[in-house]
């Protein structure tokens, strides 16, 4: 019987179809062979979810009676159909920006006494999960979920608490800490993007999760203090199919989850591995977890690299725009996160050195800072609040009175903000 390839509509698959192509890559799919005939409605929901027309091998009669079912159906009754939030944000994220509160319902020092009890969970969770790998166990995956689902509330809460506690990082295993801190990353940028707790929720976990394959990796490799080797560089790429492997053999995982762990080392100029996609074949996910992976590697303490100020950080990622990463994405989770974050020392124009206690949206260069060093770099008899924002400009100048000159490493000057706030 003669065949024909045609495209078709997700909407219109049924049981039977061989599916030959889809509209992307298959590793950013979690189905192992190009090509399979759909044998079940949870494959059926997967492609709906994932694709908009798929590439099908049918024969000539059913070609034209799917062609004329196209005709028939109307654009209202495909407006009907739910989208996922993930897929209108890839068109253009910024337009999702605006739904986002500007006040947060709690304030911040309020939410950190129930962020630091939440963050605490997460952290020994976090740690089971791993060691439980090492020693060769399976991954519970809908248990995490539920940790980030506790996140997920605080950050709707405040969008800032998680992000102090992340920045007030001890010397614990980097593996530990760096996923729990890109999780952090990702759920303020979430937030900030306007995703719902549902989708955020899957955002947090998978970033929470990028670098689970490494778990599979010899330990002195992971703390080697020098430039690794060709042969270990190349051990070191298989991470991201050791943890895609890893997540396909874990019961009840979503999708989202396991296409952010296949592509966040991919970049936007097809630098990067393991598929060397470029541009919009990368999911908007896969751009997420590349994003706050690289964000929380540059402000993190590595055992062959000090950490980065995060305004060093930022400047840093802003350079990358364009080649690993999509500029307009950037520009975004620079807005989310700040360019002088709340939890992060900076110095002013005066020489006082303070903490960045609370960020003005719409101006993240001029945020409100507690000042705790005068400018001799003497602790001050009392900590005052300053906004940045609204103060008051000298006669006869254009430049406000304070301004920040630069932010400083974490424990510059032996500060340890959470002694001055928490």
């Amino acid at each position: 019987m003669a065949k024909e390839i045609i495209e078709l509509p997700v909407e219109q698959l049924r049981l039977g179809i061989y599916v030959s192509r889809l509209d992307r890559p298959w590793a950013d799919t979690p189905f192992l062979f190009q090509g399979f005939a759909v044998e079940n409605d949870e494959e059926i929901q997967t492609l709906r979810r994932l694709c908009k027309v798929v590439y099908v091998e049918i024969s000539l009669a059913e070609a034209e009676e799917l062609r004329l079912a196209a005709r028939k159906s109307s654009v209202k009754s495909r407006a009907a159909q739910p989208s996922d939030p993930l897929e209108e944000l890839s068109a253009n994220p910024a337009a999702f920006v605006d739904h986002v509160p500007v006040k947060d319902p709690v304030a911040l020092k309020t939410e950190l006494t129930l962020a630091t009890t939440t963050f605490g969970e997460a952290k020994r969770a976090v740690g089971a999960i791993f060691d439980h790998l090492r020693r060769g166990g399976g991954l519970d995956v809908p248990h995490l979920q539920t940790v980030v689902g506790s996140m997920v509330d605080s950050v709707f809460r405040n969008r800032d608490a998680m992000g102090w506690l992340a920045r007030m990082k001890c010397k614990d295993d980097y593996l530990y800490s760096h996923s729990l801190s890109s999780s952090v990353w990702a759920l303020a940028f979430g937030r900030h993007l306007g995703l719902d707790k549902e989708t955020l929720t899957s955002v947090g976990t998978g970033a929470m999760l990028v670098d689970i394959g490494k778990t599979g990796l010899p330990t002195e490799l992971l703390k080697k203090t020098g430039k690794p080797t060709d042969a270990e560089w190349r051990m070191i790429y298989t991470h991201v199919n050791q943890g895609v492997e890893l997540l396909r053999a874990a019961p009840n995982v979503d999708d989202r989850i396991v296409t952010m762990i296949a592509t966040h080392h991919e970049r936007f100029d097809g630098s990067g591995y393991p598929h060397k996609l470029k541009g919009d074949e990368i999911p908007l996910v896969g751009r997420i977890a590349g994003i706050v992976d690289s964000y929380d590697a540059m402000i993190s303490e590595r055992c062959y690299a000090k950490p980065r100020s995060t305004y060093d950080a930022v400047r840093e990622l802003k350079g990358l725009g364009g080649t690993a990463f999509p500029p307009e994405l950037l520009e975004l989770f620079i807005q989310a996160v700040g360019v002088f974050p709340t939890g992060t020392l900076v110095e002013l124009n005066t020489g006082e050195v303070g903490v960045v206690t609370g960020q003005n949206r719409y101006r993240r260069l001029r945020p409100e800072v507690m000042l705790i060093l005068d400018a001799q770099k003497r602790v001050r008899d009392e900590f005052t609040t300053i906004d940045l924002l609204t103060c008051e400009e000298n006669t006869g100048k254009t430049e406000p009175s304070l301004w920040i000159t630069q932010g400083l490493e974490r424990g510059a000057y032996d500060i340890d903000p959470t002694e001055y706030f928490l």
